[in-house]
């Protein structure tokens, strides 16, 4: 698609968002379903269909998670484990509690073609196409799925020192390679020049990090990183390697879903390498050579240590 018909359909589906937003309509729906890759994926897949209902006004009603992939134990309880874990559905009306005769269910493809019609029910596989022209509308949504999550089933525990700047880097890897998934790869010297980068940047501050990296693949694709001091979790197990990336001082995303959706949970300092899910304002983008702006980065750093004292 060229840029000028990118740029035509992205002003007519503003337009469209604009008019239903200021519409009203009884007994309009909008869920997320349809789903069956990873958890990630299927969380933000989730948070962009709330998101969509909050901005037009739509009731959002949630449909568990039904088929999860990656599930590399082949637990049976793991769609189930994954929906108490987020806790999205906490506060929501879930779908099968909504559905009646006199309720019309329509399939969509596209965001664009939900519309505040009454007694209808919306069923789309994601709204990534309207969040990712406005993420930083994630913003007002954060405080609530951060309670959701707060107030979810037990969590793994931490093994983070908390006496320390725990640094959480997701490497996405395993089935993305160099051959398979260039445009999702990132490289280990990528890697060295960002922990590079926070390390001089904190030392400034007087501040020493401890760097935690989560990955799939085995400690022998990162043996040009593990001279540094750096703590690897090779495999991890999904639940704990999510819940540390949401909880880290600071996460270094992978161009990855499951590292984005602990990011929009996370009120840690995002560090964000550029993909097709666009960041928020208040994330620290990463340059190709893994650089970033240090003063932006210290500023940010010493608002979340604020807040985090005050709290």
């Amino acid at each position: 698609m060229s840029r000028l018909k990118k740029e035509i359909c992205a002003t007519w589906d503003s337009i469209c968002w604009h008019k239903q937003k200021r519409k009203n309509a009884d007994n309009c729906f909008v869920t997320c379903s349809g789903k069956t890759d990873g958890a990630g994926a299927q969380i933000q897949a989730v948070l962009s269909t709330m998101l969509l209902a909050d901005e037009l006004g739509i009731k959002y009603v949630h449909t568990p998670f039904k088929k999860i992939g990656c599930n590399i134990y082949n637990d049976e309880s793991f769609e189930n484990k994954w929906e108490r874990f987020v806790n999205l559905s906490f506060g929501e009306l879930v779908v099968n509690r909504i559905k009646s005769n006199k309720l019309h269910v329509i399939k969509v493809a596209h965001p664009r073609e939900i519309k505040k019609i009454k007694n209808t029910l919306f069923v789309i596989l994601d709204c990534h196409k309207f969040v990712d022209r406005n993420p930083n509308l994630y913003l007002k949504l954060v405080p609530k799925i951060r309670d959701k999550y707060a107030k979810s089933t037990k969590k793994p525990d931490l093994y983070f020192d908390p006496s320390k700047i725990n640094v959480a880097i997701h490497i996405r890897r395993g089935d993305v390679t160099k051959a398979s998934h260039p445009k999702r790869y990132t490289s280990n010297r990528f890697v060295l020049s960002v922990i590079e980068e926070i390390s001089t940047a904190l030392s400034d501050l007087g501040q020493k990090p401890v760097f935690h990296i989560f990955s799939q693949d085995d400690m022998d694709a990162f043996f040009d990183i593990q001279p540094y001091k750096i703590i690897f979790h090779p495999k991890e197990c999904p639940f704990i390697a999510f819940h540390h990336m949401v909880s880290a001082y600071i996460l270094v995303m992978a161009k990855s879903s499951f590292s984005y959706s602990a990011a929009l949970f996370s009120k840690g300092l995002i560090i964000y390498e550029p993909f097709w899910h666009k960041p928020l304002k208040n994330w620290i983008i990463v340059n190709k050579k893994g650089g970033f702006n240090k003063k932006r980065f210290k500023d940010m750093f010493k608002c979340i240590n604020h807040e985090s004292n005050r709290s």
